[in-house]
């Protein structure tokens, strides 16, 4: 059967419920803590770190995050292949996860080290260039590792249409919230050390990496994959539960009696910021239940395909893949959508430093303003879509953030009050961009697993993965080659915020206002022809239960 054959399906019966619990969806929601943190860090300010903190010219500097994306987008499709081929008694992802976790969170930290190779700044600036590629193709890397398994889990733990969105909701939350935590780190950190740029960066990828590391354990210790083992019994999840919660206490009060006896400094930071993420990380392993749905005997007796039919070699895998029309239309929703989210980020720092005159500590609060209208926005837009639909909640996401976008190009200096307002108005937008795309997915590996027989999660989220990747690249090699084009003033090292010239003025607005505005409404018109409706995911479901009964009698 072709994918063109969707909406010709015999109208079926409700396909099974497979319904998740709060502490599965909450610890499914802390894996993306760990990659958001580190990708909102990279796209709010590690661009700014270059050309500002190490002293890169901006040409170069958006060179570098280019060249990794380009030599990562080698690795994404083949660790999708080698997640889906995986074999252990923990299942085909979890076990990325743990082993990639620290490496990850390692590498992530190198990126904000300033180490000075030479006197002679030229030569210093072209061996620092070379020190960051190498550093950002290894995490890239160690990121695809820990993220695209994370991924592929969402159709593994459910394949339930409303419950997806749901899970991707917790999933999303996190996400953001991770983003505002991280945004809230830098405006504290920059806070502490005003008069020392290297080292708030450097502290703030430190701890940035900790909470990562700490949240993808969380989620990996206590997902269990379908019909297979848990990598802890429910023994060992009660006991480790309960050395966390007994930690994450003692960190807290820590923390606290460090601000009483001295005053607020990085340990008392540090302590709390454990202890709040210990405490929920033990109360979930402590009072873990798995879902019936994914205990082994009931999933072997619904289980797919995937480990008794031969696997296609890897190029008929993608020949497969991209006939498959609905998965283009998402992967070009996608890739609109992120794009638009990573060029509003890349840029956003220059545009309230240097066109709104604003400072640098303040920056945060405006980036905070869009994140958190986005968390909020969630779970509104997620009970919108259980009425509406995806693409209908879609549509009305980017409409207003189009006109966010479009009038952040018009805001003038000075005017910091409609700059705030703006700034929600396009959270509404940034949240359906988290959100709708990523629970679309799981109905399109449904398609490809009915026309083909196979279930391929890895090829499909490792492409996701590439996109995601691929749009910070680009969006921050425009802004940094527009910047240099632009006659961009670099600040030297230590230095004051230059006077930008006006081309560098305009280049800035450009960047946050008309170029977004086109390529959401290129989103737009990918979404208008997506096909797979709530019905005809119903429908696909029901061919699948039928196919595995009949295997299953035969």
């Amino acid at each position: 059967m072709s994918d063109a054959s969707t909406s010709n399906l015999n109208p079926p019966a409700a396909p099974k419920r497979e319904k998740l619990n709060f502490s599965t969806k909450l610890a499914y929601g802390s894996g993306d803590m760990g990659p958001a943190i580190t990708a909102n860090v990279l796209v709010f300010f590690l661009l700014y770190f270059f050309t500002n903190v190490a002293g890169l010219p901006a040409g170069l500097a958006g060179s570098i995050l280019a060249i990794g994306k380009i030599a990562d987008a080698i690795n994404d499709p083949i660790m999708g292949i080698m997640s889906d081929r995986t074999r252990s008694r923990w299942g085909r992802r979890l076990p990325w996860m743990i082993w990639g976790a620290l490496p990850f969170g390692l590498l992530f930290f190198l990126q904000f080290l300033v180490p000075q190779f030479s006197s002679d700044d030229g030569v210093n600036n072209w061996l620092l260039f070379a020190y960051y590629v190498f550093i950002a193709i290894l995490f890239n890397i160690a990121y695809t590792a820990v993220n695209l398994p994370y991924t592929a889990l969402t159709p593994e733990l459910t394949q339930d249409y409303n419950e997806r969105t749901s899970l991707n909701s917790f999933r999303m939350a996190f996400s953001i919230g991770g983003s505002i935590l991280s945004l809230i780190l830098a405006q504290i950190i920059f806070a502490i050390y005003p008069d020392n740029p290297a080292k708030q960066y450097w502290v703030l990828g430190l701890l940035c990496s900790a909470i990562s590391i700490i949240a993808i354990f969380w989620c990996a210790l206590r997902i269990q994959e379908r019909g297979k083992e848990p990598i802890l019994n429910g023994r060992q999840k009660r006991i480790l539960g309960i050395i966390l919660i007994g930690l994450g206490g003692f960190a807290i009060a820590f923390g606290i009696g460090k601000t009483v006896a001295e005053s607020f400094n990085i340990t008392s930071l540090i302590g709390i910021l454990l202890g709040l993420q210990l405490i929920p990380c033990g109360l979930t392993l402590f009072f873990s239940k798995s879902e019936a749905h994914l205990l082994y005997r009931p999933a072997k007796a619904n289980a797919t395909p995937t480990e008794t039919t031969p696997s296609l070699p890897f190029l008929e895998q993608l020949r497969i893949a991209f006939q498959n029309k609905p998965f283009l239309y998402v992967i070009g929703i996608y890739l609109c959508s992120w794009l638009a989210v990573q060029l509003t980020g890349s840029i956003l720092i220059y545009f309230v430093v240097s066109w709104m005159g604003m400072s640098e500590a303040t920056f945060p609060q405006v980036a905070i303003a869009v994140q958190g209208t986005a968390l909020i926005m969630l779970f509104i837009w997620k009970a919108v879509s259980d009425r509406v639909g995806k693409k209908a909640v879609y549509f009305m996401g980017t409409a207003i953030w189009i006109i966010a976008q479009g009038g952040l190009f018009l805001l003038q200096p000075g005017q910091i009050l409609q700059m705030y307002v703006l700034a929600v108005l396009a959270g509404f937008g940034v949240s359906v961009a988290y959100l709708i795309p990523w629970s679309m997915i799981p109905d399109v590996i449904e398609l490809d697993e009915l026309n083909t027989g196979q279930r391929r999660e890895g090829i499909f989220y490792g492409f996701m993965v590439l996109l995601q990747k691929f749009g910070l690249a680009l969006a921050l090699w425009i802004v940094g080659i527009a910047l240099e084009l632009s006659q961009f003033i670099e600040r030297p090292p230590g230095g004051e915020i230059p006077i930008q010239p006006d081309s560098a003025l305009l280049a800035i607005r450009v960047a946050i206002g008309p170029l977004p505005t086109v390529i959401l409404i290129g989103g737009l018109i990918l979404a208008y022809f997506y096909p797979i409706t709530r019905d005809v995911h119903a429908q696909i479901l029901l061919q699948l239960q039928e196919r595995r009964e009949k295997n299953s009698d035969d």
